[in-house]
């Protein structure tokens, strides 16, 4: 796969580009602008800033464990979204298939750059990723009443494969 990937939008092009040293601050900002954006459909989420430091070192922390990389969506120099996906995660259940698989652990792209195929642009590189690190099997999670997110993995061949309902017990 190559290191960078163009895709031309509007005038500009985007390029898809793997993490490199001077990013964290990029990084930092798209991590938190995703925490608070699932909080609208979670308001127990922690506050983007509580955490989001904390995150950002755990996210190089899995990198490092699980065979992962983060790949940057930037445009004329502005870093817009990355996706992060680990190669060799292993399931680790009893219940669960002897294997491992590679998960999209965090897919983002910034407001007022969504709905241009830069979701697309960044699920197909984490795709050639796990690909050539030999996995078998591509996962994602999300938020289940976040239906644009949703609409767009399964139009982008997810399958809904395993659910978790919850029901509050406060009254």
């Amino acid at each position: 796969m190559s290191d960078q990937r163009a895709m031309a939008q509007e005038d500009s092009v985007t390029v898809i580009r793997p993490y490199q040293p001077g990013d964290e601050a990029a990084c930092r900002a798209c991590m938190l602008e995703l925490q608070d954006s699932e909080r609208r459909f979670d308001q127990r989420l922690r506050p983007g800033e509580s955490m989001v430091d904390a995150y950002v070192a755990q996210m190089h922390t899995y990198c490092r464990e699980y065979a992962g990389t983060i790949f940057m969506a930037e445009r004329c120099g502005e870093v817009i979204g990355l996706v992060m996906v680990l190669a060799h995660v292993p399931f680790e259940a009893l219940d669960e298939p002897p294997d491992e698989y590679a998960l999209v652990a965090e897919l983002v792209v910034r407001d007022g750059f969504r709905r241009a195929g830069i979701a697309r642009a960044l699920l197909d590189t984490a795709e050639s990723y796990a690909r050539e690190a030999g996995a078998s099997e591509l996962r994602i999670d999300v938020l289940s009443q976040n239906t644009p997110a949703r609409t767009l993995y399964i139009r982008e061949g997810f399958a809904p494969y395993k659910e978790t309902l919850a029901k509050s017990l406060m009254h």
